[in-house]
């Protein structure tokens, strides 16, 4: 999976919207429970950009790495 720039992904985020944008991107890096919990958190707006592209890379390194 390609590691995405944050400019990248807050492109993604504008025309997918954010919800999709994260199913899309965290679909391989997250159990879909999780995905469905994380999905939640962000339809509640509890969650910003930064926060959501900080977790992206965090769980892209402890996938492959």
């Amino acid at each position: 999976m390609r590691l995405y720039s944050f400019n990248d992904f807050k492109y993604i985020c504008y025309v997918e919207g954010k919800k999709k944008a994260v199913e899309k991107l965290f679909a391989e890096l997250l159990e879909v429970k999780k995905l469905k919990a994380f999905c939640r958190k962000v339809d509640k707006k509890d969650i910003d950009l930064k926060t959501i592209y900080q977790e992206y890379l965090t769980k892209q390194e402890i996938k492959y790495n």
